[in-house]
């Protein structure tokens, strides 16, 4: 586990094996759904782009699009729901001041270049209450965004808004 002076450590939140596996299951779903959004925005976008400017046919622009349309997606998918894996034993997320472990993997919230844009208590399906992190970070191109996703237990809801009260102030 990660270990940090006791300053920067604010909350762990912990699940049994069975009602993380359940969250997987559908944060899965709502990546998976982002990502076909993506692919098809880049089909979208890219086909008349490609035709337009370099002046090719229909037919290439296809042969050209298609693979970009369906790899980035998936690459994207594997990257960003890598600390997602069903478990046999508790899972247990930590919250420090500038980033969160889920299950020992860590993902900063803060640094250089990066910063949490928005951060609210969203309804998952079964009932289930999620807390939505949308970290921003900065490229060459502008800023690119990415979402956690982490279920909030019955009992840390207020937890939960106190930790979004904190990172607002700590921004």
């Amino acid at each position: 586990m990660s270990t940090t002076n006791s300053k920067d450590f604010l909350d762990t939140w912990t699940f049994s094996a069975k009602e993380w596996n359940l969250f997987i299951k559908e944060a899965k779903s709502l990546k998976k759904e982002d990502n076909i959004y993506m692919g098809i925005a880049t089909l979208i976008v890219g086909i008349p782009f490609l035709m337009l400017s370099r002046k090719i046919t229909f037919l290439m622009t296809l042969i050209f699009v298609i693979p970009f349309a369906i790899l980035i997606p998936w690459a994207r998918n594997k990257i960003s729901t890598a600390h997602l894996k069903p478990i046999k034993k508790e899972a247990i997320v930590n919250f420090y001041t500038d980033y969160i472990t889920i299950n020992n993997k860590r993902i900063d919230l803060y640094g250089d270049k990066k910063w949490i844009k928005n951060m609210t208590i969203i309804d998952g399906k079964n009932g289930l209450k999620l807390l939505e992190i949308e970290i921003a970070w900065s490229t060459r191109k502008g800023d690119t965004f990415d979402e956690t996703r982490i279920p909030i237990p019955s009992n840390k809801i207020e937890r939960a808004e106190a930790l979004i009260e904190y990172y607002k102030l700590y921004a």
